[in-house]
């Protein structure tokens, strides 16, 4: 059996922090814009998407976020999140679960999740960056 800890639990303001960084991901997505979904990005951070490619830095996940959101396979794809199991790993790391539909409807009708991701997001510079995340399509 695991027990929660009470440090276990993130700070109000950093679980709020989190969903805003979620929510401009989502956003971002959902009006093809690369700049706003990634802009939480840490420089080194690393990303396996949902096709299973590594992407490994900043540069190289803005780059396949533009290819396809601009003129790529997500053009015309829409992505809604709900944000789960948020829990600190050490003061400044977090851990959060986020499950993923393509439709506002599938997400709010209580339809299983079409995808989910796992992050870690670390505090640099007085502010929360994604630096892992690892997406998986859920047949």
């Amino acid at each position: 059996m695991t027990h929660r800890m009470d440090s276990d639990v993130p700070s109000p303001a950093d679980v709020e922090a989190i969903r805003g960084i979620v929510r401009d991901i989502q956003d971002g997505f959902n009006n093809n814009d690369a700049a706003l979904m990634n802009a939480h990005m840490a420089d080194d951070a690393v990303v396996v998407n949902a096709r299973g490619a590594v992407l490994n830095g900043r540069r190289a996940i803005e780059k396949a976020t533009e290819d396809s959101l601009a003129a790529g396979y997500l053009r015309d794809s829409t992505a809604y999140y709900e944000l789960t199991d948020v829990m600190a790993l050490a003061t400044d790391v977090i851990t959060a679960r986020k499950n993923a539909w393509s439709t506002r409807e599938n997400s709010q009708d209580g339809i299983p999740p079409e995808m989910n991701a796992l992050y870690i997001f670390v505090r640099r510079a007085n502010r929360w960056v994604v630096w892992r995340r690892q997406n998986t399509l859920i047949a």
